[in-house]
């Protein structure tokens, strides 16, 4: 398999020049879509990507300061790129760069020791996902980008965290490190915690974190936004200690083991909302006032119908500002499926002195039937061909109002006519 460099592969796309014939240098104007020229200038975009192609080293550091001089947003995503040395390459020829992609490239043995004191001021955002950067490469990288605030490590297979808590890193706002599900020791993230003292936002969806202490609350004095969704918590006492953490505004938390007999997203969600009054957006929807007060009302109500659990303390707290919630009643508002009713056949034979033949029959009938269907079955029932009758519906609460109705529309749903316990059918000859 054949690699390129990033200049080939940045003329290759934008411009399709040979690298020794181009005449072009690149600035950006408003308005003009990227490749094309302007004068003797080549146009490019302020954000460039080049994800899947082969990039494999930088190549020539003038031409890339030529092209790229005004570029701010670099893409290199789940390229060839093994060595550090070839990244700096591109990103010390870019002086206005101030996010950078290295996703999906392969850096677990990256060259990186022997790089020199070049330090890239203006880089504020720094993706690392799945590249398996070991520890000490990741610190040389922070050491030499002082104004990274947001910093993504998911998907890294990290076991442990190899970091320095007494060498701080005061600008990381916003730390991802999702996706390492080997990650379960507490201290490893008091080392994160102390080597990163400022955070904001903390997103480590989907490692194996089964506790969080009570001493870890110091540790984040700043956080506002905290994701651990699929950590495997148990205690609701754990994420009672979220209150302590005194910014605490925003917070996934979606499969925790929080179960205790607690049926259904809804009711879990009430419980969270319940618990965690500071707490104004969770699982990515905003708590409003109203759902709030809901939530705390159904929080008490629950632990009145399942006495057998253990009040928490939350729950006398809000007992005292609600007062005693009852159990709502269960309204069933749905229409009847199933109707005892008497059906009424009256034959035309001269069989008695009334020249007629009566058949009563007790049935229990299905209501979702439709009235084709039910005439089919009291075709059957009672031997008679369903084009030769006719079947009216009587209310028994009604019928001296309104008198029988006749079943017109074969499509019609029995329940549609309201049918309860104690109405009758009657079938005639037609």
């Amino acid at each position: 398999m054949s690699f390129n460099s990033f200049v080939d592969v940045l003329l290759q796309r934008y411009a399709d020049y040979q690298l020794d014939d181009c005449p072009y240098e690149v600035f950006v104007v408003g308005g003009l879509s990227p490749g094309a020229k302007s004068g003797n200038h080549l146009i490019l975009p302020p954000a460039l990507s080049l994800n899947k192609c082969r990039v494999k080293s930088a190549g020539p550091e003038k031409k890339i300061r030529e092209l790229c001089s005004t570029v701010e947003e670099l893409d290199l995503a789940s390229n060839n790129l093994i060595d550090m040395r070839e990244v700096f390459k591109i990103a010390r020829s870019m002086p206005n760069l101030r996010f950078i992609n290295l996703s999906e490239n392969n850096l677990t043995k990256c060259n990186i020791e022997s790089l020199g004191k070049h330090r890239f001021e203006n880089i504020r955002s720094l993706v690392l996902n799945n590249t398996r950067i070991p520890w000490y490469a990741l610190r040389i990288l922070l050491d030499s980008m002082p104004s990274v605030d947001d910093l993504h490590l998911s998907l890294n297979d990290y076991s442990s965290v190899d970091l320095n808590p007494g060498h701080k890193y005061l600008n990381i706002k916003y730390l991802y490190l999702s996706g390492n599900p080997q990650l379960s020791n507490w201290e490893d993230l008091k080392k994160l915690m102390r080597t990163f003292p400022c955070l904001e936002g903390l997103t480590m969806a989907d490692c194996n974190i089964s506790t969080i202490p009570e001493e870890a609350i110091k540790y984040l004095p700043n956080l506002q936004s905290l994701n651990i969704t699929n950590w495997p918590i148990k205690s609701w006492q754990c994420i009672e200690r979220l209150n302590h953490l005194p910014k605490l505004r925003q917070l996934r938390c979606q499969g925790l083991h929080l179960l205790n007999g607690i049926e259904g997203p809804e009711s879990r969600r009430h419980h969270l909302i319940a618990r965690l009054p500071n707490i104004h957006r969770l699982n990515g929807s905003d708590i409003t006032e109203d759902e709030r007060v809901f939530a705390e009302k159904a929080f008490l109500r629950w632990y009145v119908m399942n006495e057998h659990w253990e009040k928490p303390q939350k729950f006398f707290t809000l007992l005292s500002i609600h007062g005693r919630v009852d159990p709502i009643a269960e309204l069933d508002f749905s229409p009847p499926k199933h109707a005892e009713v008497q059906v009424v056949y009256n034959e035309d034979e001269i069989t008695n002195e009334d020249n007629e033949k009566t058949h009563k029959k007790q049935l229990k009938i299905d209501l979702n039937k439709s009235v084709g269907d039910f005439k089919s079955e009291l075709g059957s029932m009672f031997g008679v061909s369903p084009t030769q009758m006719r079947v009216f519906y009587v209310d028994s609460e009604m019928s001296d109002l309104i008198g029988p109705e006749l079943l017109r529309f074969n499509q019609k749903k029995l329940y549609t006519y309201n049918v309860r316990d104690g109405d009758q059918f009657l079938i005639d000859h037609k």
